[in-house]
């Protein structure tokens, strides 16, 4: 017996994919009706392991999938072909640079995964935010070389932080100091339009099957 199908769902690593993602798309003028519904995996292995679960449930006739390449971008891809594959998707044996997005034939879902920051470098959440800030901000330079230095005087954050370190910083200096990267996003502290958020935007339309002109930032 057939399941009755959910609305889209989109998988994301934690609240700040969910909200920086949603923001987006909202900035772009993308209808709230368009969005799906966003899903906290809890992490890199919760988004693998919603691959392995929620294509087989076959509920949704749309499935997206947002996690960090970190310091891996072709072992996290061989994580998730392994997934699709098991799902029964096709899926190339690299990532494909504009996102992949498959069918699963025996499920009746269309599947698509976006490897942070944008399918082709290591990297995470971050990275691509950091592309959203304007080359000629004086404010960013100047927080990469205050983090830096922070490091020197025995700043705690880890080595891997440092990306997460530098952007708080930055947001430490806006009008509205540590707003959250959503918020940060809608009060257009970011950008909206880098070369890596447009593909990401056009990768969202071919997952969800979103019809018609491209939004424009609003």
């Amino acid at each position: 017996m057939a399941h009755p199908k959910t609305p889209p769902l989109l998988f994301v690593e934690g609240p700040d994919d969910e909200h920086t993602i949603g923001q987006l798309l909202l900035r772009h003028q993308f209808e709230p009706r368009d969005l799906p519904e966003f899903r906290d995996a809890g992490g890199k292995d919760g988004v693998l392991r919603s691959i392995r679960t929620a294509i087989p449930a076959g509920t949704s006739n749309s499935l997206g999938f947002v996690l960090d390449a970190n310091d891996d971008l072709d072992g996290r891809w061989r994580a998730v072909a392994e997934r699709l594959h098991r799902a029964g998707v096709d899926a190339p044996n690299q990532t494909p640079a504009e996102g992949f997005v498959g069918e699963s034939d025996e499920y009746g879902t269309r599947v698509g995964v976006w490897v942070m920051p944008d399918n082709r470098r290591t990297g995470a959440l971050e990275d691509f935010l950091r592309e959203l800030i304007e080359e000629e901000d004086s404010l960013i330079r100047h927080a990469e070389e205050s983090t830096s230095q922070a490091r020197v005087l025995g700043a705690r954050f880890r080595e891997d932080d440092a990306k997460k370190a530098l952007l708080h910083t930055w947001l430490a200096w806006q009008e509205e100091p540590g707003r959250p990267y959503g918020v940060a996003v809608k009060k257009r502290y970011f950008r909206g339009d880098s070369e890596t958020a447009l593909r990401f935007l056009a990768w969202f339309r071919r997952v969800f099957e979103i019809v018609g002109d491209a939004p424009q930032p609003g």
